[in-house]
């Protein structure tokens, strides 16, 4: 047998097992969700393998032992008698409109009554669904499964819109509902999704689920740890080693900075990201991959109309009940951007229950800044990707004073109405954007704490070292880069040192004066 293929964008459990496909094996873990407990939820960031886990329950639950030969799950006794599986997907739902929702789920309830049968005293999707469950129940003489996947997409995609939102929990919750209703006939059920909609009171109803979101025992159910990488995708590893000539370590390490460095409870061990992973693997390259997939307008929208400074991405905190809740993002995004992949666990304080957080690798930092481009600075992402692309040639050309007077066209053309309420974060966060993009091709370093350069930019042949000052001089940024001597770890180096103040006036809007030594 030749080597197995790596799948991108493939869900489906029984296609990997079937065609060839790497899989890694989380039947071990699996087993122990199935056989420890009967309801659960689970959070996970999009294009995490929440999809993938459904599947391969579903087929446990439908009893098709030969896609389990040679996985772990084999080493436990039990019975593979087929049970009733009811697998509700809203991962394909735009969230447009509540039309769309009720066709959507038309289509999947159609599918079931032809196999379960239809009453017609049953007309709303809860009825309906009540029915089917009872049905397929007598008809199997085994309990039902319930699996729903990405339970919240019509929620997440109306976040900002009331109206809508509300109209989507009404279809929602009472289907979601017979959880607890259909208690007797329920074997198993897990729902999963970005957020947990307590707010709209979604599960007001289903009070016995458990959550296991962040709980050590299953922080890696979904994601592949490096251990897991090294034993299924070495070809993966040895592909893309050769095509960059790299060495196997060094191609292990790229992989490392670039997907992995997700953690989903405090004791948790690092999780790549799979779909980055596997993608990288087909393709036999580093490349960017998740983000690609999309930023949510509305997140990005949020970040930029609060008090959010950027530069406290890699540092926020929050405690244990705001993580898995969509309420918190009406006073801060950081719960959101926990939720959806851009934000991972650093650290956790089990007296206060406060986690630390953090951006976990350097494809989400990049997909992240280059898509808050639009919110920000009123451009396009090819338009603010040039904007990059031409101060980093002037940088690596040492053309300081070039580099500063493209900076100030680039904020000067940022519409007014952007930046009107608190001008002084608003181009703060600006600035941060730009020379976290552009940290991407020089090797840059950021200001962390008191007492640190503001900015410092290396190239091959120069160094920059840059202190900024709100409606201060040039003049005086310099003083401080000579008084806290900022230049001293540069001065037996052999690149040349740029020393330089920036003025921005809170007026204008922009730099005001500059000052290169």
């Amino acid at each position: 047998m030749g080597e197995r293929k790596f799948p991108v964008g493939i869900e489906t459990f029984e296609k990997l097992r079937e065609q060839g496909y790497v899989y890694i094996d989380k039947t071990e873990l699996i087993y122990k969700l199935i056989t420890s407990g009967q309801y659960y939820f689970l959070s996970r960031p999009r294009r995490f393998g929440k999809s993938l886990l459904l599947s391969t329950i579903q087929a446990y639950f439908e009893g098709r032992r030969e896609l389990f030969q040679g996985l772990a799950i084999e080493r436990y006794e039990h019975d593979w008698t087929p049970h009733p599986v009811f697998h509700l997907n809203l991962v394909g739902f735009s969230g447009d409109n509540v039309e769309g929702l009720e066709s959507t789920l038309e289509l999947q309830f159609q599918e079931w009554e032809k196999i379960y049968g239809s009453d017609v005293s049953e007309w709303t999707f809860a009825t309906r669904f009540a029915g089917l469950i009872e049905r397929a129940v007598k008809k199997m003489g085994r309990q039902a499964v319930i699996l729903v996947d990405e339970y919240d997409t019509p929620l997440v995609a109306n976040l900002d819109d009331t109206e809508a939102h509300d109209r989507f929990r009404n279809i929602l919750k009472p289907i979601y509902s017979n959880l607890k209703r259909q208690d007797r006939y329920i074997r198993f059920a897990l729902i999963t999704g970005v957020s947990r909609f307590s707010r709209m009171s979604i599960f007001s109803d289903i009070n016995n689920l458990f959550d296991i979101s962040l709980v050590d025992e299953y922080s890696s159910i979904c994601g592949i740890t490096e251990r897991e990488m090294l034993a299924g995708c070495r070809h993966g590893i040895e592909r893309i080693a050769e095509k960059k000539e790299w060495s196997f370590e060094e191609t292990v390490a790229q992989l490392k900075r670039n997907y992995d460095g997700y953690r989903f409870s405090e004791n948790c061990e690092d999780i790549y990201n799979p779909y980055s992973l596997m993608s990288a693997f087909a393709e036999g390259k580093i490349g960017s991959y998740w983000y690609a997939t999309g930023t949510p307008s509305f997140l990005t929208d949020r970040m930029r109309d609060g008090d959010f400074r950027l530069q406290d991405l890699d540092r926020e905190e929050l405690d244990a009940a705001s993580m898995m809740s969509s309420d918190s993002y009406l006073k801060t995004p950081v719960a959101l951007l926990f939720q959806t992949g851009y934000l991972t666990i650093s650290g956790y304080d089990p007296i206060f229950e406060i986690y630390s957080l953090r951006i976990p690798n350097r494809e989400v930092e990049q997909g992240l800044f280059r898509n808050l481009i639009p919110s920000y600075a009123g451009k396009s992402i090819p338009q603010g990707v040039i904007a990059v692309r031409d101060f980093v040639r002037a940088v690596k050309g040492g053309d300081a004073d070039g580099f500063l007077t493209r900076l100030q066209s680039f904020l000067a053309d940022i519409p007014y109405e952007l930046s009107k309420n608190k001008p002084e974060i608003y181009f703060e966060n600006n600035l941060y954007i730009i020379f976290r993009l552009m940290g991407y091709y020089v090797d840059a370093e950021y200001r962390t704490s008191a007492g640190r350069v503001d900015v410092l930019l290396r190239t091959d042949s120069y160094v920059y070292v840059m202190e900024l000052k709100l409606n201060g001089t040039a003049a005086d940024a310099i003083a401080q880069i000579d008084s806290r001597d900022y230049t001293l770890p540069f001065r037996a180096d052999s690149r040349k040192i740029f020393k330089i103040g920036i003025s921005f006036s809170k007026t204008t809007r922009n730099i005001d004066d500059w000052k290169v030594e």
